[in-house]
């Protein structure tokens, strides 16, 4: 998927240099600069920290087809899907992306190893997580809890959570962030 012509129109548009965009994304000038030119795949946590810095959500580097105008309902083969191989990850986005809503709801498909990341995440507003396949093991301030098929969890973002897929394959979860943060 290429995303470095919609990543400097948004750049651009704020009146950023790449200098500008690397000092508050995080991301250096040469990834950046290459990101651009599609020279690259970036991480869902890249993407995370550039639209953050420009002020969107992640979905704004998508183009969307605007066939079907219904903010409504978003048909299963029209999902938003981000994802790379390196993080092992595809989220699916379930929420039109003209809709206008405190929530965020995501299908995740994590494959054997994903994991969120060393670092722990740490924001505003709440997350669930509903696990429909697998397993996965969430840790919230240092302790860490595993959900079953079946099981679900609730809390506040601004505890240090990751997680990570302890399952032996596949597992499937559908996620739903307020406010959103795709």
């Amino acid at each position: 998927m290429e995303f470095g012509k919609t990543v400097k129109e948004l750049r651009l548009k704020h009146n950023m240099t790449l200098r500008d965009l690397a000092k508050t994304s995080g991301c250096s000038i040469s990834f950046l600069s290459q990101l651009e030119r599609d020279l690259i795949s970036p991480t869902v946590a890249s993407l995370r920290k550039i639209a953050d810095a420009l002020g969107v959500t992640i979905t704004s580097f998508f183009s969307g087809d605007d066939s079907e105008t219904d903010s409504i309902v978003v048909r299963k083969d029209k999902r938003v899907r981000l994802g790379s191989k390196a993080s092992k990850v595809v989220y699916e986005s379930l929420k039109h992306r003209e809709a206008n809503s405190v929530l965020e709801p995501l299908y995740h498909i994590l494959d054997k190893g994903a994991y969120s990341g060393d670092d722990y995440n740490i924001h505003l507003g709440e997350e669930f997580v509903y696990v429909m396949k697998g397993q996965v093991e969430i840790t919230l301030d240092g302790r860490p809890m595993t959900l079953n098929e079946g099981d679900s969890a609730l809390y506040n973002s601004n505890v240090p959570h990751r997680w990570k897929n302890t399952f032996d394959g596949e597992t499937i979860l559908l996620w739903v962030n307020t406010p959103p943060t795709f």
